[in-house]
């Protein structure tokens, strides 16, 4: 019997459209010793997994933009993880939608995703009502 290694996957973030904030995300992530990917705001209908350098996914060659803005964390353990969100605020770095990937959304779009985030966010600000 032959073990299969799998490659670990780089901590990444992703970000889409945080114009402005973008530098601050990418130094922030830097000094984590992260990796930072910058989505282009004409890949929103891409998959996610092929976005976060997921072995298996391909470019579905769709060019569709979306509004809204989004850090996506890709590898990154619930510790590190912590520690990033930590950092973020210290930086008064504030981007409401957030998402990890997982196995039931990284074959979904940005698009998707900012569309599930928001019906989530405005779910939750009507619970606190």
């Amino acid at each position: 019997m032959r073990a299969r290694i799998i490659p670990a996957i780089p901590e990444t973030v992703l970000s889409y459209n945080l114009g402005e904030k973008e530098s601050l995300l990418e130094e922030t992530a830097a000094s984590l010793n992260m990796r930072h990917i910058k989505i282009p705001s004409d890949k929103a209908g891409e998959p996610i997994g092929f976005l976060a350098g997921y072995g298996g996914f391909v470019s579905n060659g769709t060019s569709v933009s979306a509004s809204g803005e989004c850090v996506i964390f890709s590898g990154i353990s619930n510790k590190r993880l912590d520690a990033l969100l930590k950092a973020m605020r210290e930086k008064s770095l504030d981007i409401p939608l957030k998402a990890v990937v997982t196995q039931h959304n990284q074959s979904k779009s940005i698009e998707w995703l900012l569309d599930e985030l928001e019906k989530e966010r405005k779910s939750i600000e009507e619970q606190k009502r």
